[in-house]
């Protein structure tokens, strides 16, 4: 009897062991820490220095079925976000299909923002949307695009209703050297973005918005070589009204655009990629965001996922006329990056 019953909890054990590999085998853990050193020299004040975990994210992927995924980012970053869930949602399409519904808290595919610098680009510190979103997306023969809508944060009139959406479509091509992307965006409020949101609500506080703002963005790039280019411009379609996002005394039209050119080399055997890049921004003000920013970035791969970059920033204010300073700011950076 002892014998049956070691024998029926060893088959147990290892029926667990297969579903327990199993189930590990159809999971991605990944994630990054970076360390970042800085000195900043700003428009008014003392210059300051500091070191910090700029980022600590983690990121959970599980192939569930066949026809299902799910994924979860958790996201800390010193000084600026507590730890929060960055996204978390499921994904549902054929394998290797063209097509894929994802329903849950994402970025919508508004924008590209890329960049080979450490710090963001204005464009997305204009433009980027972390939302609860329904989104079907598509691919084929080098096209692809997507349809989204969400119940955005600012309520339009007091509706508190799926009223929010947007659209995008891209095309991409890649051959041994050479590769170019071009892509477009539309959402019918960019007054959803994560920063011109958090300003409309410092703004109006509780009460609501008179009207939602569509805004539109376009980007492209290309590589030849070692030469790459990026550029992307992205802009509200209309004023906002003075009380939700003023610009010198009126409604702003807030816009962003970033142009970036980089080179990639090989020094001592190390992957290495230098970059100068020119953005800047208009009617901004309120999003606490430069006129002009010049950055320089040197990048170079340590170990494998381990990178080593440095960049220095400067950015012009807004003139006194506009609401700004007039002067000029200077951050150099320098950063540490793991990535497993």
């Amino acid at each position: 009897m002892i014998v049956e019953k070691d024998r029926q909890l060893g088959q147990m054990k290892k029926a667990q062991e297969s579903t327990s590999s199993g189930w590990l085998n159809n999971v991605t853990i990944s994630g990054a820490v970076e360390l970042e050193t800085s000195y900043n020299s700003p428009y008014t004040g003392d210059s300051t220095s500091d070191a910090t975990v700029a980022t600590a994210e983690i990121g959970i992927e599980a192939q569930v079925h066949d026809w299902v995924s799910a994924q979860i980012t958790l996201l800390h970053e010193e000084d600026d976000t507590s730890l929060e869930v960055v996204s978390a949602s499921f994904t549902i399409g054929p394998p290797e299909g063209n097509w894929s519904l994802t329903a849950g808290q994402i970025v919508v595919p508004f924008g590209a923002y890329e960049s080979n610098m450490i710090s963001d680009p204005l464009t997305l510190e204009v433009g980027e949307a972390k939302e609860t979103a329904i989104q079907l997306s598509f691919n084929n023969g080098g096209f692809s695009g997507s349809v989204y809508a969400f119940n955005g944060a600012n309520k339009d009139g007091g509706d508190n209703h799926i009223d929010n959406f947007g659209a995008s479509i891209g095309y991409a091509m890649e051959s041994e050297n050479n590769s170019f992307a071009f892509g477009l965006g539309y959402i019918n409020d960019i007054g959803d973005s994560d920063n011109l949101q958090s300003t409309v609500s410092t703004t109006l506080g509780s009460a609501n918005i008179s009207d939602h703002v569509g805004g539109w963005a376009a980007n492209a790039s290309v590589t030849f070589g070692p030469f790459a280019l990026i550029g992307e411009y992205l802009s509200a379609f209309d004023n906002f009204e003075a009380n939700e996002v003023v610009f010198n005394g009126r409604g702003a039209e807030p816009s962003a655009w970033h142009v970036e050119a980089a080179y990639n080399f090989n020094v001592g055997g190390k992957d290495a990629t230098f970059a100068v890049s020119y953005q800047g921004t208009d009617e901004a003000l309120a999003l606490e965001q430069p006129e002009q920013r010049i950055m320089v970035g040197l990048s170079v791969g340590l170990f494998e996922n381990v990178g080593l970059a440095f960049e220095w920033a400067h950015d012009e204010d807004y003139s006194v006329a506009d609401g700004g300073t007039g002067n000029t700011a200077n951050t150099v950076t320098g950063q540490i990056a793991v990535g497993f």
